[in-house]
């Protein structure tokens, strides 16, 4: 470890510098290809739903009902505006966040590693994140999941220069404030980060950490016209929090999720695998952690750096259990995974650190790569390729007609997930039956009742709902295809 906390002469170690440019590029390429290839998910409708508002009023009025903050909504809207409607344009703002936190967590693995760590400890964290497949996915969403994660990074480089050099430069409070109001902007869940690594600063420096306190006041200052008008007005109302997996198994799933996500895609042993792979990844961090904590000069670092890894996900989870509206799921503590990438890196040293972190690097990367041959966890685009291909099929003699409907918050309108793969799909794609608004359910019942088929594109509607109820007794049970978690076209026709 270095025999000073972090001198302010320390520069990036060029021997290594074309190798971790490389990698950011590679994984631009990969997240670009990704991005474009899979189909929109039902919260990235969400997203399009506020990102296509017409005028701000009409835009916050719509936020005001749902649970989140605005942030992220307005860029994907100048991107939209920018680029196009294409999943690729929606998507491009997640894909920079994700790069940036790539080549950030490089110099946050050096900081907390020391000058004597290697120049490789960067290039290794760096490789981790690249490769972790709840990164790589959030990465390609076009949701608010990677701003988060970019902005609290951001937060935890600030604060680690600013307890941790004896003269920090002056942008690192405007960095920390930038990064905390960000966050906050991004998802609510930056409170929980923002909070936990005060305190730990905190304690872990006391002297030093007041200076986090100028740029945390100039944040919240900022943040004071959001929370009182739109946090607050959200307040009022009771939407669920978009996460409510409140069992244990859900708190030991957070950490495997931040390097091996979506592990049912390696089938019955493959997915034990992955798990396994993003294990080691976890086992690294905390060898790291242990080690950095142990020397007395990187300690305050390490503490800070732990603390976003590890703790804020068990804080975040045991607070959910007395105050659900809190909410906890393994996309909200995203920004761990740069931290836990960080402290692997520098957990990887000797001859079975670098093994462990090789068969880690083996497994993500192989999930990773999966990643880009699934359509996506839920295949919208499938579906309504499949739905337009049977209404072709359908005999010319028998009325069909079409539902588009998804169980949701009633905020949302219904179809859109038609709407946008319809025309794209098809150069005069069938019309849908109008759903009631703010309901479940299709205005005109009698339009279905007399149909010879009924084509229902539909995700987790419970099957004791009045819509699918009539039709199960009029039509009898309907053949069902799957394209994803509770997304299947549902065909109705009569015998």
């Amino acid at each position: 470890m270095t025999s000073t906390l972090l001198p302010d002469s320390e520069t990036s170690p060029r021997s290594v510098a074309p190798l971790l440019i490389a990698l950011v590029v590679a994984a631009a390429a990969f997240r670009v290809a990704l991005a474009s290839s899979k189909s929109l998910v039902l919260d990235e409708f969400h997203t399009w739903y506020h990102a296509t508002q017409p005028d701000v009023a009409t835009f916050l009025r719509a936020l005001y009902e749902d649970n989140h903050p605005p942030l992220s909504f307005l860029v994907v809207g100048v991107a939209r505006a920018a680029l196009g409607s294409t999943e690729l344009a929606l998507r491009s703002p997640a894909i920079v966040y994700g790069l940036v936190e790539i080549a950030l967590v490089a110099a946050l693995a050096r900081r907390i590693a020391g000058r004597h760590a290697g120049p490789a400890v960067g290039l290794v964290a760096a490789a981790l994140l690249a490769t972790s497949a709840m990164h790589v996915d959030y990465g390609t969403q076009a949701r608010m999941y990677a701003l988060l994660s970019v902005s609290i990074t951001i937060a935890v480089l600030a604060t680690i220069d600013l307890i941790g050099r004896e003269n920090p430069a002056k942008r690192t409070g405007a960095a920390l404030a930038l990064g905390a109001w960000a966050a906050f902007h991004a998802h609510y869940f930056a409170v929980q980060y923002l909070g936990l690594l005060a305190l730990a600063a905190a304690c872990a420096a006391p002297r030093r950490a007041a200076r986090l306190v100028p740029p945390l006041a100039v944040a919240a200052a900022l943040s004071l016209p959001w929370a009182l008008t739109g946090f607050r007005a959200q307040l009022g109302h009771d939407l669920a929090p978009g996460g409510d997996d409140v069992g244990v198994g859900a708190l030991v799933e957070s950490f495997v999720h931040l390097f091996a996500h979506n592990v049912s895609f390696g089938g019955p042993i493959g997915r034990w695998l992955f798990a396994g792979a993003g294990g080691l990844a976890l086992l690294l961090a905390l060898r790291g952690l242990a080690l950095g904590v142990r020397d007395r000069e990187t300690r305050p670092l390490a503490i800070v750096v732990g603390t976003c890894a590890f703790v804020v996900p068990i804080v975040a989870w045991s607070l959910v259990q007395i105050a659900p509206r809190a909410g906890f799921t393994w996309h909200y503590v995203l920004p761990s995974a740069a931290c836990a990438a960080a402290l692997a890196a520098s957990g990887a040293t000797g001859r079975l650190g670098r093994a462990v972190l090789a068969a880690a690097l083996v497994g993500t990367t192989t999930l990773t790569a999966l990643h880009l041959v699934r359509p996506a966890t839920e295949d919208f685009r499938g579906a309504v390729a499949f739905l337009l291909s049977e209404v072709e099929a359908t005999p010319e003699d028998r009325t069909v007609r079409v539902v588009a409907v998804t169980y949701q918050p009633t905020l949302f309108p219904q179809g859109q997930e038609y709407d946008y793969y319809a025309p794209r799909l098809s150069e005069e794609p069938p019309s849908r039956e109008p759903i009631l608004e703010r309901g479940f359910d299709v205005v005109r019942r009698d339009r279905l009742l007399d149909a010879d088929r009924v084509l229902v594109l539909q995700r987790s509607l419970p099957d004791h709902l009045g819509l699918r109820r009539t039709l199960r007794e009029t039509f009898g049970p309907p053949a069902a295809t799957d394209f994803g978690y509770g997304l299947s076209v549902l065909s109705y026709g009569r015998r």
